[in-house]
C-alpha cells in the first residue's frame, strides 16, 4: 500500500489556487452579468463567490514568498487597468462618438456600477495569471 501524505505548504497552494481559479471564474460570470444584463437574482452569484474567493487569497496564512509574488503582481495589474480603464473609456467612448456622428456630450456618458470592479478583477487575475505562467516557481 502506497501511502504518500501532502504536507500542510502543498495542501495551503492547493487551496490558494483553487480559490483563485474560482475568482476567475466569477469575474467572467461577472461580466456576462454585465454584458447580457442578466437578472437580479444572477447578479448576487458572482458577488457571493468572488467574496469567499477573495478572503480565502487575503488570508496570510495562506501565503509564502512565492504567493506573495503572484499577489503583487495580480494587484499591480488591477491597478494599471482600473486606471487605463478610467482615462482610456471615457475618451474612446467620444471619440467613437463623434466618428459615427452621434450628438451625446459627456455629461450623458455612463457606465454600469459593476464595471470598474470587474475590470479590477480581470485585472489582478491577468497579472495573477501572467506571473505565475511567467514566471515558474522562482519568484
Amino acid at each position: 500500500m502506497n501511502t504518500t501524505e501532502v504536507s500542510l505548504a502543498d495542501r495551503r497552494y492547493a487551496m490558494f489556487v483553487t480559490m483563485v481559479h474560482t475568482g476567475a471564474l466569477a469575474t467572467l460570470l461577472l461580466f456576462a452579468t454585465i454584458i447580457f444584463d442578466l437578472p437580479g437574482f444572477v447578479d448576487g452569484l458572482p458577488i457571493g463567490l468572488l467574496l469567499v474567493a477573495l478572503g480565502v487569497i487575503l488570508n496570510r496564512k495562506l501565503r509564502d514568498d512565492y504567493v506573495e509574488q503572484l499577489w503583487k503582481a495580480g494587484t499591480a495589474a488591477a491597478f494599471i487597468a482600473v486606471i487605463a480603464c478610467s482615462l482610456v473609456l471615457p475618451v474612446a467612448y467620444g471619440m467613437l462618438d463623434d466618428v459615427l456622428g452621434g450628438d451625446t456630450t459627456w455629461r450623458e456618458f455612463t457606465i454600469p456600477v459593476q464595471l470598474p470592479a470587474a475590470v479590477a478583477l480581470t485585472g489582478f487575475y491577468i497579472g495573477f495569471y501572467w506571473r505565475m505562467l511567467a514566471g515558474g516557481h522562482e519568484a
